[in-house]
């Protein structure tokens, strides 16, 4: 249980990005998630913004172990980052 941040990063066609990413676990299971990010690219402001606003339905109430986000609201570059921060905020919690 707690409250874990980490940063992903993904490439797109114009630039890599980066995203943080904070999870809030109870049990086990997101409770809460805050993504942040810093985009590079004016295209990946768009997507950056359409995965943040979207990606609260998609992983709260879901165990962490069984995270795994392919596409979300059009956006699915972003998940690459947004999984790289999730397997390491997995670490941060086994210990």
């Amino acid at each position: 249980d707690g409250t874990y941040t980490a940063e992903g990063s993904y490439q797109t066609p114009e630039s890599v990005e980066t995203i943080s990413v904070t999870l809030t676990l109870a049990d086990g299971v997101v409770t809460d998630v805050e993504v942040t990010g810093d985009p590079q690219a004016r295209e990946s402001q768009q997507y950056q913004s359409q995965f943040i606003g979207g990606i609260a339905d998609e992983v709260v109430g879901v165990a962490l172990d069984d995270l795994n986000v392919s596409r979300v609201a059009g956006s699915s570059l972003t998940s690459g980052g947004f999984n790289e921060a999730v397997e390491s905020i997995k670490e941060q919690a086994a210990v």
